[in-house]
C-alpha cells in the first residue's frame, strides 16, 4: 500500500531504538489500554484537538454558513460563538481539519493525515548523516503499526532499500503473517509485554494476550531481535506475579536482547481531554524515581537479561 494516515513523524528520537532516529506514528490500534499515552493514535482516521486554554475567541474557525457573519470557515456548525465563548460540538465535525489551518494559537490541531509511503521516507531521509554516525534509523510505532500492514511493510521495503536501520514498536497484536513477513525488513522489534495475565490483559487493554503470546514466539523462532517493553502502571500491573512472569518469558526466548521498564506517564490524559474523551485512568502523577528502582531491581533478580528503563517509552 502506497499511502496510509502518520499523526505525527518525530525526529532525533533517542528512546526508540539504538542511535538518533525518526519515528513515525501510524493511527489505529485495536487495543484500548487504560494507560494509552498517544489516544490520538486509536482512531483510524483523523480527529480535532481542541485546548480550550489556547483560545482567544477570535472566530476565525467558525462556522462559514451563509446565516453567519462570524466569517469562519467551518463547513458544519461544529463552532459556535455564544457571548464570546467558544462552543466545539464534535457531533457536527466532519474533520475536514479547516479550522486546524486557520487557528493562530494551536488551540484547534488535526491529529492525523494521509501521506503516501515516499514523502514519509523522504522526511526520514533528511537526517540520515545523523543515523550514520549515531547507528540510527526508523522507527514506525503508533497506535499499532499492523493496524495498517500494507503500508507498514511499504514504508520497512523503501527504508531498507534506502539503507536504513528498521525498528517497529509493537503491542504484537496482529495477523502473525503480516508480523513474520515484517521481520524480513525489520532489525528489532520493540515488543510490548502490558500485562502476563491473560485476564488482566483483557481487562486493562480490552483483549487477551493469547495472539501477541503466539506471535512473540513465532518472531522469536524466526530469530528476529527483540526487546521486551514492559509498561508498569502503579495499582495495575506492578506486581510480584507479573515481573516473574516477565523475567519467565525472557529466559524462555532465544533471541531477546533486553527487557526495558516504561514507568507510567501522564501525558496521555490531557491529550484524551483535548479529543472530548474522558481518560480510563484519570492519573496526574508520575512515578518516583524510589518506585521506579524497585520494580526494575525486582525483575533484575528473576532474570538473566539485561533490563533498562526508559522513562519516556
Amino acid at each position: 500500500m502506497s499511502s496510509g494516515i502518520i499523526f505525527d513523524i518525530q525526529r532525533f528520537s533517542i528512546h526508540d531504538g539504538p542511535g538518533i532516529r525518526t519515528t513515525v506514528f501510524l493511527k489505529g490500534c485495536p487495543l484500548k489500554c487504560m494507560w494509552c499515552h498517544n489516544p490520538e493514535g486509536l482512531a483510524a482516521y483523523p480527529e480535532l484537538f481542541y485546548h480550550a486554554q489556547k483560545c482567544i475567541g477570535c472566530g476565525a474557525c467558525g462556522y462559514a454558513g451563509e446565516s453567519d457573519d462570524s466569517g469562519g470557515v467551518c463547513p458544519g456548525s461544529a463552532h459556535k460563538f455564544i457571548d464570546g465563548m467558544h462552543i466545539y460540538d464534535r457531533s457536527f465535525c466532519i474533520r475536514c481539519g479547516a479550522c486546524a489551518k486557520v487557528c493562530c494559537t494551536l488551540a484547534l490541531e488535526i491529529a492525523g493525515k494521509e501521506m503516501t509511503a515516499q514523502s514519509v521516507i523522504a522526511e526520514v531521509l533528511r537526517d540520515k548523516p545523523f543515523y550514520d554516525n549515531s547507528g540510527g534509523g526508523m522507527t514506525v510505532s503508533g497506535g499499532e503499526p499492523f493496524f495498517q500492514p500494507g503500508f507498514l511493510l511499504t514504508l520497512l521495503r523503501m527504508a531498507k532499500e534506502s539503507g536504513l536501520h528498521t525498528c517497529i514498536e509493537t503491542s504484537g497484536y496482529g495477523k502473525k503473517d503480516d508480523i513474520l513477513e515484517s521481520a524480513r525488513y525489520t532489525d528489532l522489534f520493540l515488543y510490548d509485554i502490558k500485562e502476563t495475565d491473560s485476564g488482566k490483559h483483557k481487562e486493562y487493554t480490552g483483549v487477551d494476550n493469547t495472539i501477541i503470546l503466539d506471535n512473540l514466539r513465532s518472531l522469536d523462532e524466526a530469530g528476529a531481535d527483540i526487546i521486551l517493553r514492559c509498561p508498569v502502571i502503579p495499582g495495575l500491573n506492578d506486581r510480584e506475579d507479573h515481573f516473574t512472569a516477565v523475567a519467565t518469558l525472557a529466559d524462555s526466548l532465544n533471541s531477546v536482547k533486553q527487557i526495558t521498564v516504561l514507568p507510567y506517564h501522564p501525558l496521555g490524559v490531557s491529550k484524551s481531554e483535548r479529543l472530548g474523551r474522558l481518560p480510563a485512568l484519570p492519573r496526574n502523577e508520575f512515578v518516583s524515581e524510589d518506585i521506579v528502582n524497585i520494580w526494575v531491581q525486582s525483575i533484575k533478580e528473576k532474570t538473566d537479561c539485561r533490563v533498562k528503563v526508559n522513562h519516556d517509552g
